[in-house]
Parts: structure tokens; sequence; C-alpha cells
């Protein structure tokens, strides 16, 4: 017996019964599901072309041999939950400030809104399919529409009953929701996230209102600038507090508002701990390059669940246009 089957009180494993153990346990070979970016036409027809490759190869290699989702191996929900849901702080709807906005899933008097039930709902099939959880939303320079993507989703989400959803603010130098929603002083998410202020002292849901705008859904807003995000991102208290807010209000999905990928380092410091991002591209300002150089940042480990051509006006009249896999 080995000097550390001495200290266990266990005996050595054969060498067959070991190999046999190493084999069960080997890993499969990791796949990426971004594919290498490609030459093609130039302008709003290169960028059609990058979509439908980046969809067409992510639907070959989404192929699995066994359609069952996989088991999620989290802890159940503790019994507290609903308590924890009721005790977070309203947000007042107004419906004027919500058109005026372009938040087009409110009231739905847009027929593009139609198009983010869609998103939304092809979003939480294949993250269920996937076992993810937390998307980043992005896009590759500022006035893309990722904003807009992102509060637009969180109402169409909220919409969904008994799915919970947590969409928190993390353009941490450029907040914008909160002044969206005409939030003049919701706090730093900054102070949440570095774990100073509870999640629950600081989140928010919306109010009961006209909309049908529902309470499953709730926002992590900001009105403080920080100028050192990225450095933020990267601590464990980051990593805890998103940890928390799962343990506490067992959200479905998480969606993050991230900078623009070619800003600054803050997509990148953020990556390992989100699954997968959402590309909002901006039709006739984004270019081919643009959207390249920011698949080449975030990395080929950090799949692209999705690409929005958001204002790219298509023959069928759609301003809302997007490729999903």
């Amino acid at each position: 017996m080995s000097d550390r089957g001495r200290l266990t009180g266990r005996a050595r494993l054969d060498p067959g019964a070991r190999e046999r153990i190493l084999a069960a346990a080997a890993p499969a070979p990791a796949r990426s599901d971004t594919p290498p970016a490609g030459a093609g036409p130039s302008g709003m027809a290169e960028l059609r072309a990058i979509i439908l490759d980046l969809q067409d190869a992510g639907a070959a290699a989404d192929t699995p041999a066994d359609t069952t989702p996989p088991a999620r191996d989290d802890p159940a929900p503790p019994p507290d939950i609903e308590a924890n849901w009721a005790r977070l702080a309203t947000i007042p709807v107004d419906p004027g400030r919500m058109d005026d906005n372009l938040v087009i899933t409110a009231a739905r008097h847009d027929p593009a809104a139609g198009a983010f039930d869609v998103l939304r709902t092809r979003m939480v099939q294949a993250m269920a399919d996937r076992g993810w959880r937390r998307v980043g939303i992005t896009s590759p320079t500022k006035g893309c529409g990722k904003s807009f993507t992102a509060l637009n989703l969180a109402v169409t989400l909220s919409r969904y009953a008994g799915h919970r959803a947590v969409v928190l603010d993390l353009d941490l130098r450029a907040p914008a929701l909160a002044r969206t929603l005409g939030m003049a002083a919701p706090g730093p998410v900054g102070d949440m996230l570095r774990g100073t202020v509870a999640p629950l002292d600081h989140l928010r849901r919306f109010a009961a209102n006209a909309l049908n705008i529902g309470a499953n859904v709730a926002l992590g807003l900001n009105d403080r600038v920080e100028p050192y995000a990225a450095e933020l991102f990267q601590t464990r208290q980051m990593a805890q507090v998103l940890a928390r807010i799962e343990a506490e209000l067992a959200p479905d999905l998480m969606l993050f508002d991230l900078p623009p990928a070619l800003a600054q380092d803050d997509v990148i410091a953020l990556a390992p701990l989100y699954d997968c991002i959402l590309m909002v591209v901006g039709g006739g300002a984004t270019t081919p390059r643009e959207v390249r150089e920011s698949l080449r940042r975030i990395g080929e480990d950090k799949p692209v669940l999705g690409m929005i051509l958001n204002r790219g006006e298509g023959a069928d009249g759609d301003a809302y246009r997007y490729a999903y896999y």
C-alpha cells in the first residue's frame, strides 16, 4: 500500500481499474460555436453575409447526438424566492416615456415589437437547450442599439408567466437604462457589484401597470459612471454578487447590457462571467471589419448566440432584422 493509501485507509487501484476510470472521465473535445470570419461583399451586403455565415455555421455545429437537454445540477431554490421578489422596490411605468424612448415592446404600437417577441422566444429556447443562463448584449461601436435591444427584451420577457429574468446595466462608463425609464436616482450599480449594497436592496421591478408589463424581471439600474469598469468586472466580489443574485432570485436568464466591444476592454474582462453574447449591429453604420474585429476580441471560446441587424431595412420593410442560431 502506498503512503497515500496508509494515510487514507484506501487500497491503491490496480492499473486496469485506473485506466478504465481515466477513460470514462476523459473530457470530450471542446467545440467552438464561433465560426471563422470570412471575406465577402462590401457594406450592408457583407454584413448580411457575415450574419448568414454565422447562422449556417451555428446550425451545422449544433446538431446534437442526444437532444435531451443537459441536467441542471444547481441546488433547489430556497423557499423564500417569492418573498425575495416581493421585497424588491418598484419602478413606475410611464407609457408616454416608453413611447418617446422607443421601448416598442411596451405598448406594442410599432409592428417591429413582434420581432422582439420572436427573439425572446428563440433566445429562451436556445439557452435552455444549451444549459446557459447569462447572456451579454454588446455591439461593435456605440449607437448600434444594444441598450434599446436589452430594454425591449426585458419588457417582452416580463410577459412570460413563470419565467424570471434579471437585466443589469453593465455599461458602467455610459449607463443608459435608468434614463430611458425615467429613474432619476436608482443608485450606483457599482456598489452592488462590490458587495457593499445587497442585491435585494438595489434591484427593482416594474410596478403594476396598464401595459401588462410583468413584475418578474429585476432591473439593476445605474446613475454613476465607473471609470474602472474592467477592473471591477474581474474582482472576486463581482462573481460572488452574480452568484448571490442567482441564489436569492433564481432567475432563468440574466441579461447584461455591456459596453461596445471595440470601446475598451470591459467586454473581454467580464467574459468569464457570461455564457454567450448577443451582438447588435447598426445597419448603415457598422462596417463588416468592425463586426469581425469585435468577434476576434471577444474570442472564439465565447459563443455568439445571435446577431441582430438593427435598423437594417429589408425588402419586407422590417426595420429590426436578426439572425439567430
